[in-house]
């Protein structure tokens, strides 16, 4: 008599019947590929597999961080965090009660805060003070300026909206000194209006009080301390006759930028009441050529009619300006 291990023949029942289920399956498998052309196999095998291509990659990453190109260039970044400390830097101490009483005239933020052209005009007569530091007391009447109109102006250092560490004072408040360096060797003195990046550039002043030093002062070579011994000795309308002259003859330097003439006690102006009339020639800006017809002819010089310090006449508009007054 046989005996039949039951668990062990069912087991074995189930092994089979599993394989050849398998074999089935496998059989009906590979007669399907033989009903499919190759192309449709590999486009299928496309479908289920993504083929990364590194050149391609590397490609679309370039294009999101590259940016297009541009015509324009880039505007300097100014530290505005960095500018404010330099403002607080600025900021004058308590004045003495001497330096108090020869500021008392100075004129208010108010005098300043007005357009571009007003202010090229109304500081004319006006007298610009000087206090150096071993107390030295200059003076002088303004009597020919030029304005920069700002952005809108092609010969503003602010044409366009420009903005770099140089010209940051044309942007501040109205009342503001900008005093730039040009040419390597001369620096240029301006007084920032109510307009955004506007200024009046002051061009000549007529000489009152300190004359001896200013005679002294202009003969320095631009940033020298020693003397040097001039051609000629200098008329008192030539020490301030332009503006790098006033820069020399005042010691205005670029390190004077973004003081304000309304608290700065080292520079004002005043009104020294002078009741004289004054007659004003308007005319062409000077040196601003490569600006284009357009903005080197538009009349935004100003100075005093007849005056002896002025730079340099304008017999043109002086003929326009005597003909107007006749009719």
């Amino acid at each position: 008599m046989i005996r039949i291990n039951r668990s062990l023949l069912n087991y074995q029942l189930k092994k089979n019947t599993i394989y050849s289920l398998a074999l089935k399956n496998r059989a009906e498998y590979y007669s399907s590929l033989k009903e499919k052309d190759l192309h449709t196999i590999m486009e299928e095998s496309k479908s289920r597999v993504i083929i990364h291509n590194d050149e391609e990659d590397k490609r679309k990453i370039n294009i999101e961080i590259v940016p297009p190109p541009t015509s324009k260039k880039p505007r300097a970044v100014v530290d505005l965090k960095l500018m404010k400390e330099e403002l607080k830097q600025l900021e004058d101490p308590p004045m003495t009660p001497w330096e108090k009483k020869i500021s008392s005239n100075r004129l208010p933020y108010s005098f300043y805060d007005v357009p571009c052209k007003t202010l090229a005009k109304s500081i004319l007569g006006k007298v610009l003070v000087r206090k150096l530091e071993n107390g030295t007391i200059l003076k002088g009447r303004i009597v020919e300026t030029e304005s920069y109109l700002g952005i809108e102006d092609g010969a503003s250092h602010t044409f366009k909206g420009k903005v770099t560490p140089r010209n940051t004072p044309m942007y501040m408040k109205p009342g503001t000194i900008y005093v730039y360096f040009t040419y390597g060797m001369y620096h240029c003195f301006n007084i920032s209006s109510q307009e955004e990046g506007s200024a009046v550039l002051v061009r000549a002043l007529e000489p009152l009080e300190g004359i001896d030093q200013m005679a002294q002062h202009r003969s320095l070579k631009p940033g020298a301390k020693e003397q040097k011994k001039l051609s000629k000795e200098l008329k008192t309308h030539e020490l301030c006759n332009g503006p790098s002259k006033i820069c020399m003859a005042l010691q205005l330097e670029k390190q004077h930028s973004k003081y304000s003439m309304c608290s700065w006690k080292e520079l004002w102006l005043e009104d020294d009441g002078t009741k004289e009339e004054i007659k004003i020639v308007e005319c062409p800006r000077i040196g601003i050529e490569s600006s284009g017809v357009e903005w080197s002819q538009k009349p935004l010089r100003y100075y005093i009619y007849g005056h002896k310090c002025v730079s340099k006449r304008d017999k043109k508009a002086e003929l326009q300006f005597n003909i107007s007054q006749t009719n």
